[in-house]
């Protein structure tokens, strides 16, 4: 073929494929043009999410309707005015999801700069590796937006993920500057309890300052509870509107604001008194409180597909106070047997249909709504969870194992009911009730006590040390308290102290008991002293231990959970406990417990008026510091504390020794089998007598 022939043909096949070019550019150029669909954030994860089979128990499709009660929240982050979402609820219910849905929505939709925290840079690497990379990878139009794990360029970092026209950026609340560093149009706040003080104040504020420059700003902060008054989550949602969730009875279709104490029920046993002596959870069910018919599950998963959210806070309008819950109960109850379908418009108005779910509350006067939706707050418990674990005979199950523990009351108010627990106000404990149920027993050491633990107060001119021996379920009884008088910083006086620790104690059946841990405050003026003590008698796990700086209201462990250290004596270090979680334990059974059983604390008849006094003298206070509510506990000048921080000490003793492998209930149930017969029976009165003596003449020791 000629040269020309040649070059006619290529010009022939250049003009057959140029409408084809020009199409897709012209096609490309209308696209560019053309704005993003509205789609609110269900329907976006409804139409686009995937789930990755690495990031939870499901994959595939993703489907608002599993978890119906997320879909509130959800729709809030399109809702027109609102700045501000807190989602104060339980644990494995939406938060997660959340934040993962905005971060998709936005990337693909309405591409914004992003700013993510977590409670520490540790945290938000595991978020990004464990949640966000694998929403990414299983989501098509997130993979061809934001890259690939694979990828090392400076689009796609651990803590930092590019896409067109915006960015998403993880941080630690602990990093000033990496909070401050960038504008950005949404924050969103994980776990917001658990973070600390910077040095230039509150994340969250430090976070929000970087929105000043956007007008459709989003402040997001989820969290489960945990204090009543100290959580920084619960105070954000009660400056909210406060949304709580109902669902429609599928027998009567009145809407039940479900929780777990006002709508589980489950058969009892009772004696001929009416006491329950026997509990059936897994016959529990929630029960409407219109109709009074429980529901099986079939019945309870048909109810959560009707959730709908409600404005509840109380307002004031037309010159009166308004809470609509109150109003809406009211309502109901008025309306008798000539019930409507669906008395929920007596109280609320449902707000823009589907788009934005929301009844909003309206003043029953004049009919506005008196209450902004700008700061849009949630809450919910684990009733409103679809998945068989969350069922109410298994919430039964938990309530009827956590209740006897007033540390496991505060996990369950907090991870199943998404509520912040109320401490007890203490306003009643006085030390005259205390000393009123004081009691003897048989022998040194009382049936039931498993292992006995020391705890040490030093002061510059004594040494006192509380007895306290242990038993199932952290039951406790006070064997001794004894007053070791001299200079602290002699030789003398710390070969007493360990003449106590050395004492071996006997049941009334001739059982012995040692000592098997002690803890020694090192504060004060004497801290090289009992550092030499403790040091020399480290096989004998007597242990110097320093309170923690807990100034700002932080709950350290009670004992520090980091492996044992291997250094060398010649470096000897005291543990550092955290006696603010212990003071919280002890005042709440002192507070909480009133009979014997699980965490009960047992005193003996000898102790005096001033101990008790000494044990609860200590208040709790609420301070506030950069926007962050905390408690700390403060002694009244004054007034002696000695008897409150022995019994931290020791109880920091015996969770040291459940530290390093000890099994409290099974030492105490193997001790209640067993007979060790190494002393006569007859000789415990004898030994009680010499416990309970006073020799602080001759000796300058007191028992108590």
């Amino acid at each position: 073929m000629s040269s020309s022939s040649s070059r006619i043909s290529e010009s022939r096949k250049r003009s057959s494929q140029k409408p084809a070019k020009d199409e897709r550019l012209r096609r490309a150029w209308r696209r560019g043009l053309t704005p993003p669909p509205w789609i609110n954030l269900p329907d976006w994860a409804d139409r686009y999410r995937r789930l990755a089979k690495e990031a939870g128990s499901t994959s595939g499709k993703w489907r608002t309707s599993t978890v119906e009660v997320a879909r509130g929240p959800m729709l809030a982050v399109t809702e027109p005015g609102v700045h501000v979402l807190t989602a104060m609820v339980c644990t494995q219910l939406l938060k997660t999801a959340l934040l993962e849905t905005i971060v998709g929505y936005h990337a693909h939709i309405k591409p914004v700069p992003m700013l993510l925290v977590q409670p520490k840079e540790a945290a938000a690497e595991q978020f990004s590796k464990e949640r966000i990379s694998p929403m990414i990878r299983a989501t098509p139009v997130l993979r061809d937006l934001m890259g690939s794990r694979k990828s090392r360029s400076a689009e796609e970092t651990l803590l930092y993920k590019g896409f067109p026209g915006g960015f998403l950026a993880l941080a630690g609340a602990g990093s000033p500057d990496n909070l401050a560093r960038r504008p950005v149009c949404i924050t969103m706040y994980d776990e917001v309890d658990k973070y600390v003080l910077t040095r230039e104040g509150d994340a969250i504020g430090l976070g929000d300052e970087r929105q000043a420059t956007f007008s459709e700003y989003l402040s997001v902060r989820v969290c489960s509870p945990t204090i009543e008054g100290e959580s920084r989550i619960e105070a954000s949602y009660l400056a909210g509107d406060q949304r709580q969730a109902s669902v429609e009875c599928p027998h009567c279709r009145h809407r039940n604001f479900i929780d777990f104490f006002r709508h589980v029920e489950w058969d009892k046993e009772l004696d001929e008194a009416g006491n329950v002596i026997a509990h059936h959870p897994r016959t529990a069910k929630i029960y409407c409180e219109a109709c009074g018919v429980g529901w099986d599950e079939g019945a309870r998963l048909q109810a959560l597909k009707t959730t709908r959210w409600h404005q509840t806070k109380a307002f004031l309008c037309c010159g009166k106070h308004q809470d609509p819950l109150a109003v809406y109960e009211e309502a109901w109850r008025r309306q008798g047997d000539s019930r409507p379908a669906d008395p929920v418009l007596q109280t609320w108005d449902w707000w823009a249909g589907p788009r934005w779910a929301v009844y909003r509350a309206r003043c029953q006067h004049c009919g506005k709504w008196p209450v902004d939706n700008e700061h849009a707050s949630f809450t919910a418990g684990k009733l409103f969870s679809p998945w068989p674990k969350d069922a109410p005979p298994k919430q039964a199950t938990k309530w009827l194992d956590m209740k006897d523990d007033p540390d496991q009351r505060v996990v369950f108010d907090n991870t199943q009911r998404g509520r912040p627990h109320r401490r007890a106000t203490g306003k009643d404990l006085k030390a005259e009730t205390l000393a009123a149920r004081a009691e003897t027993w048989p022998g040194e050491v009382p049936d039931g006590v498993g292992l006995i633990t020391v705890g040490g107060d030093t002061q510059d001119d004594r040494v006192e040390l509380e007895f306290v021996g242990w038993g199932t379920n952290e039951e406790s009884w006070s064997l001794g308290y004894v007053v070791i008088e001299g200079d602290t910083s002699s030789f003398e006086l710390w070969d007493r102290v360990d003449e106590q620790l050395l004492r071996t104690f006997r049941r009334a059946d001739g059982r012995a008991f040692a000592v098997e841990a002690a803890c020694i405050d090192s504060g004060g003026h004497r801290t090289n002293e009992v550092y030499a003590f403790a040091k020399a008698r480290l096989g004998r796990k007597v242990w110097a231990i320093k309170g923690a700086s807990e100034k700002s209201g932080q709950r350290a462990p009670i004992w520090p959970t980091v492996k044992p250290s291997t250094r060398k004596r010649s470096q000897y270090k005291p543990t550092v406990i955290g006696v603010n979680a212990a003071k919280d334990t002890i005042r709440a059974r002192l507070e909480e417990v009133r009979e014997p059983g699980p965490g009960f604390m047992h005193f003996h008849a000898k102790r005096e008026l001033a101990w008790y006094e000494q044990l609860i003298v200590e208040r709790r206070i609420l301070k506030v510091m950069a926007g962050s509510r905390f408690t700390v506990w403060e002694c009244p000048k004054g007034k002696a504390n000695e008897a409150l921080d022995c019994r931290v000490y020791a109880y920091a003793a015996l969770q040291g020794l459940i530290h390093f492998g000890l099994r409290l209930n099974e030492r105490t149930e193997d001790l209640a089998t067993r007979f060790v017969a190494i002393a006569a029976p007859e000789m415990a009165p004898a030994a009680e007598d010499a416990w309970i003596s006073r020799s602080g003449a001759d000796g300058g020791e007191s028992w108590l």
